[in-house]
């Protein structure tokens, strides 16, 4: 099953001319994200070929959001403000990878302590531990997370570490 993108498309890069003002790219065809603080919603994707690491979309006045492009991508494209970007963003966390998820649950059952706090939580809960494991895109990171998840879950915590 092919992945859809959020957008995929020509879009303005602009400034918000004050001192200190962000460059970004206005998205108003993606909505707010209603579970998430203020609407954020996290992404991944490229510009101009270039790819984007997890970010978050920022809510702006109104309803939509926008995309704040620093000044390392803005060189690595070699654009600025008043240029057009070609823009493809997908949802991050949001679509999880099998392969990774079934390695998670087979590396729980080799600690049964972590695979019994894993079974006691909600399947809502469970869907969120997943997407925090897959939003990160490099392997040995997702690796450390999932390990860290396992020892926290079998030392009594919430997979993130936290206690309960």
């Amino acid at each position: 099953m092919t992945e859809k993108a959020l957008i995929d498309k020509k879009k303005l890069l602009e400034r918000w001319e004050v001192k200190g003002g962000w460059t970004y790219i206005s998205l108003p065809e993606i909505p707010k994200d209603p579970r998430q603080h203020f609407g954020m919603r996290k992404v991944r994707g490229t510009i101009d070929g270039h790819e984007l690491p997890v970010c978050n979309l920022m809510p702006v006045k109104g309803s939509h959001m926008m995309l704040p492009v620093n000044a390392t991508i803005r060189k690595k494209i070699k654009k600025e403000a008043g240029a057009t970007v070609h823009l493809i963003l997908f949802a991050a966390g949001e679509n999880i990878m099998d392969v990774a998820t079934q390695d998670f649950i087979d590396c729980l059952h080799d600690e049964p302590a972590a695979l019994a706090a894993y079974n006691t939580m909600s399947p809502a809960e469970q869907k969120k531990c997943l997407q925090w494991l897959m939003e990160i895109t490099v392997t040995d990171t997702r690796i450390q997370r999932m390990a860290d998840a396992i020892n926290h879950l079998a030392a009594g915590r919430t997979y993130l570490g936290n206690k309960k």
